[in-house]
């Protein structure tokens, strides 16, 4: 289990790098332990895997920004980090069950 500082710190910094690469054994390294070590304890502290909840929480910005933007999916998908439109639709079709063009139109009251 992590502590509460850990927990929160992990949290913190990854979600400011929400649109960066970031790298879990920096987030480990923050938090003064080894990377194994890490990954096992935020998956016990928090249900999820580190690197799982880190792409939830890109996901969840990308659906901010697609209910309140008129952005285009590839700015979207990168400024929630994703490499290109492709691994974004990917991605948010795995968490959503839907695309995220789908997803925008059922929610669009336009």
């Amino acid at each position: 289990m992590l502590a509460p500082w850990q927990v929160s710190l992990a949290m913190r910094t990854m979600r400011r790098n929400l649109s960066n690469a970031i790298s879990i054994s920096e987030i480990a390294s923050l938090c003064r332990l080894s990377l194994c070590y890490f990954v096992r304890a935020f998956t016990n502290t928090v249900g999820i895997a580190p690197y799982a909840w880190f792409v939830q929480q890109r996901i969840v910005r990308a659906k901010r920004l697609l209910a309140d933007t008129a952005l285009p999916l590839v700015q979207v998908a990168l400024e929630c980090g994703f490499s290109d439109q492709a691994h974004f639709t990917k991605a948010f079709a795995k968490a959503s069950g839907i695309t995220p063009a789908k997803w925008r139109r059922q929610i669009c009251t336009c």
